[in-house]
């Protein structure tokens, strides 16, 4: 045996002090052959003396060289187009000198070619930091940055690189990039053609300078013609095909020239450029269907499923279209394909269960349940079994059984405290239950587990809202729409968010962003035109219509020539806009929302008589249609025709019990002629059709207010908002009923929560019934932050008058309260309002400290008259 041992020496012949490797070479024999052996490596001697020499050098290279070894190994394999062992070779160039320039370069830029920018703008950084003067290595790092739009990195470096070689074209590009952008900042646009043109120039002799082509992209979108950027784009595409931000460009170029062809293809690049970006493979699902293309959207879906008995998702992608696209009988064929292929196999109970899910869409509850129920029983404890329960707990709840549903979300949680759908189910319940905190706490360990789940963030901001905190909410919501890659569900979320904030210009924003990735989305489409319209901006609006034109669909033509007619409404042109909605009525073939939109116009006009003379046409064509005998009956009510209106009125509640706008119409009729028992026999009737009816039930609550009956009136708002807690009108209604009728202190703090999501609402009403609430509840000046202008925004509310008038009092603002009370008192005259009174009593206490206790101005008036009742909620079925 021999054995090679290593010693640690100085050898002489190398002039730096390394440590090298000696070898002692000995023979392991037994002692009787020693001799022998002896003899026997003196003769091996010439053949030995060598081999130990070769040992000897290869031990004692330097460092260095071993580097320079590993790194031109590196070379020869990225020669050989082999870059996973370069990978590796040149991390062995690093092990023996960290400082080894070319080597760190040329490994940064092969992470470059292998899509690592991030490691490769590290190891560039670092190549900066042990040779500060490369000039090159500056260049690409403040391109990289640049890409990135890290403009502070592109400003250290670009500078950097400017002083080393100010005259070397990519440095020159770097330059007039950063005084692009500053000119930009300064919206300096004269600058910014004149760096254009300099760009432009310089490109001819760095055609593949993407620096030049970034601001030739940016100055021609830009400009009054975008379309002239598309040429620099295409450019920067063939060079970088897989960047983002170009095929993003690209395809709002083509969106916003209605190149609905170009757009489709567009699309499908970007679907195979981007796999995992599931924005734009459904923009390209919504464009299919966008041009009627219903083969090519299950045909995609289909190639993007994959095998039959692969991952769920994609064929139950493949389900839904059906279901939307061509018929639920559809759907269910492809089901029961799915679990015959899949049968024995986790992916059948998930196939079965979808199933299960359709019939209960379908009205088949008990059976759906019982399905479900089924599969839950017969399947083992597992991640998907768990799936199975929260499903099963959606059905139940949403068939009233919610303490049954409860209980299995409480199960699963108990085998998996960290499972997202039960967390995100309970925190709805929680937030329906105003427990915001409890909602939030589930919804961030569910967060924890997914965090880029744009439903949770929906969910988050619904609890922030219910809590009052706008600001946390909007935030969140933005982060939705960031999350999920604007898409148009949490875009146009948000968009409404914003739009009742009263920032139209931002909803616009996240619109057209969305728009970008989804150009034929008909709900972004009819969003932005609303917007238009309602901020008069006429030119966008037309732009919208000319889209809506070119998709071929019933729904885009109805919105085309709504919205063409709104178009010309709105600038004046007023007979050119009836004339528009008089060819769609007549075009519908007796469509009941068409000749809805046109009467109203033509009342809205001032033109009855037309009105009449093209209803009683389109009656003469359809005799049975109950709308338009609705609308006639309307008709007849405001041309003072009342009983012919109660006629009709009660032929449309005869043939169809179940619907409740004639009821609202003739109670109304009906209370306008002082027949307030038969009002009220109509409504109870059609509650008994319709028990849970908000509209009706709110009329009733009015009622029971009027008659004094004000604990039922509050039993019927509390139904209603129990129902749908989240509606922001009911929770308004509850709260000030809450507070004007009761004064307990628990009465009070629940109203606190029930109206605390009103807190930051820009709605003089909620402001109103928020501040008296903090007012009842003693909190003055928080009361006075809401009242005032709640009281500014409904200056001819005498209630309002009367909430502000109060706060003031109290607080010792007696100038202020005096001149409201007596402009309440002014604005009540004639009426029984039961605060008047109490406004006369407080201002006669106002007025009689001026005169005898100068002093007592101040001490809280308040105390001298009744406990005040709050303002009466608005009207049932009010909006704000």
């Amino acid at each position: 045996v021999i054995c090679l041992r290593p010693v640690k020496k100085t050898h002489a012949l190398v002039k730096k002090t390394h440590e090298c490797h000696y070898f002692d070479i000995w023979v392991m024999l037994h002692p009787a052959s020693q001799h022998k052996a002896y003899s026997t490596m003196i003769r091996l001697r010439p053949v030995l003396l060598p081999v130990v020499l070769v040992l000897f050098l290869g031990a004692c290279q330097s460092s260095e060289e071993q580097a320079e070894e590993y790194f031109q190994s590196a070379l020869t394999l990225l020669a050989e187009g082999d870059e996973d062992r370069a990978m590796l070779e040149f991390r062995n160039v690093f092990k023996f000198n960290g400082f080894h320039k070319e080597g760190r370069k040329a490994f940064a830029d092969l992470l470059v070619k292998r899509g690592d920018i991030s490691g490769a703008y590290g190891q560039y950084l670092r190549l900066i930091e042990q040779y500060p003067d490369t000039v090159e290595v500056r260049q690409t790092l403040a391109e990289l940055a640049m890409g990135n739009g890290n403009w502070d990195e592109v400003e250290r470096h670009g500078r950097a690189a400017l002083a080393l070689s100010p005259d070397l074209p990519g440095v020159k590009a770097i330059g007039i990039a950063l005084d692009y952008r500053a000119a930009v900042q300064q919206r300096n646009s004269g600058a910014r053609d004149k760096l254009a043109a300099q760009a432009r120039d310089l490109i001819a002799e760095l055609p593949e300078n993407l620096v030049l082509r970034r601001i030739l992209i940016d100055n021609g979108l830009s400009s009054p013609d975008p379309q002239t950027a598309l040429v620099d784009i295409e450019a920067a595409i063939a060079l970088a095909p897989n960047n983002l931000d170009f095929n993003t460009a690209k395809l709002r170029l083509l969106a916003l020239k209605e190149d609905i062809v170009g757009v489709g293809e567009q699309l499908k690049v970007m679907v195979a450029r981007f796999p995992e970006a599931v924005n734009f493979k459904t923009a390209l699902i919504q464009w299919y269907l966008g041009q009627n293309d219903l083969d090519g959207a299950e045909a995609f879906l289909r190639a993007q499923a994959g095998a039959i008995d692969g991952p769920v998702d994609g064929h139950l992608g493949v389900v839904q279209m059906l279901n939307q696209t061509r018929s639920r009988d559809a759907g269910r064929e492809e089901l029961a394909r799915l679990i015959a292929a899949n049968a024995g196999t986790a992916n059948s109970d998930v196939y079965a269960a979808f199933l299960a899910t359709m019939d209960f869409e379908d009205g088949n509850s008990d059976a759906a349940i019982a399905a479900l129920q089924a599969l839950v029983d017969a399947a083992a404890p597992s991640d998907q079994t768990r799936k199975l329960q929260v499903t099963l707990a959606r059905m139940l709840n949403s068939t009233g059984k919610r303490d049954d549903a409860k209980a299995l979300v409480e199960t699963t949680l108990q085998a998996d405290s960290g499972n997202v759908e039960a967390l995100k189910l309970r925190a709805l319940w929680y937030i329906a239950e105003d427990r915001t905190g409890d909602a939030i706490l589930d919804l961030r360990a569910a967060q924890g587990q997914a965090p880029r789940d744009p439903q949770i963030m929906t969910l988050m901001a619904a609890a922030y809202e219910r809590d009052g905190n706008l600001d946390l909410a909007g935030e969140q919501l933005a982060q939705a729409v960031e999350t999920s890659d604007r898409a148009p569900a949490e875009s146009l979320r948000y968009a409404k968010f914003l739009s009742q904030q009263g920032r139209p210009e931002v909803a616009t924003r996240v619109l057209t962003d969305a728009r970008r990735l989804a150009p034929g989305n008909l709900d972004i489409l009819l969003n932005l035109a609303q917007i238009y319209t309602a901020t008069g901006r006429w030119t966008e609006a037309g732009e919208i219509l000319e889209v809506l034109r070119k998709i071929d669909s019933p729904q885009a033509k109805e919105a085309a020539t709504r919205l063409q007619a709104a178009i010309l409404l709105g600038q004046g042109r007023v007979e050119e806009g009836m004339s528009v909605l008089e060819s769609d009525a007549l075009d519908s073939g007796g469509d009941a929302r068409a000749i809805a939109v046109l009467l109203q116009t033509q009342i809205r006009a001032g033109k009855l008589d037309e009105a009449r003379s093209f209803l009683d046409k389109a009656r003469a064509d359809n005799p049975d249609d109950l709308d338009l005998l609705l609308m006639s009956a309307s008709l007849d009510a405001l041309e003072g025709k009342q009983a012919e209106a109660e006629a009709a009125y009660r032929e449309v509640i005869a043939k169809s019990p179940k619907a409740q706008e004639p009821v609202r119409l003739l109670y109304g009729l009906l209370m306008g002629a002082n027949r307030a028992d038969e009002a009220e026999a109509v409504l109870d009737a059609a509650l008994i059709e319709q028990p849970n009816s908000r509209l009706l039930l709110w009329t009733k609550a009015g009622l029971l207010e009027k008659s004094g009956d004000t604990d039922a009136a509050i039993a019927i708002y509390e139904q209603v908002y129990a129902a749908n807690s989240g509606d922001v009108v009911a929770a308004n209604n509850l709260a000030s009923m809450i507070t004007t009728y009761r004064n307990d202190p628990v009465s009070l703090d629940r109203a606190a929560v029930i109206a605390r999501r009103l807190r930051d609402v820009p709605e003089p009403a909620f402001q109103d019934t928020y501040g008296w609430i903090e007012y009842r509840r003693g909190n003055l000046e928080e009361a006075v932050k809401y009242l005032e202008p709640a009281a500014a925004g409904l200056p001819n509310d005498p209630l309002a008058q009367f909430h502000l008038a109060m706060a003031y009092a109290d607080l010792g603002r007696q100038t202020e309260a005096i001149a409201l009370f007596i402009r309440m008192l002014d604005m009540t005259e004639g009426q029984s309002l039961p605060q008047i009174a109490i406004a006369q009593a407080r201002l006669d206490a106002l007025r009689a400290p001026q005169v005898e206790a100068p002093t007592e101005a101040t001490t809280g008036a308040a105390t001298e008259a009744p406990t005040v009742a709050p303002a009466t909620p608005p009207a049932p079925g009010s909006q704000p």
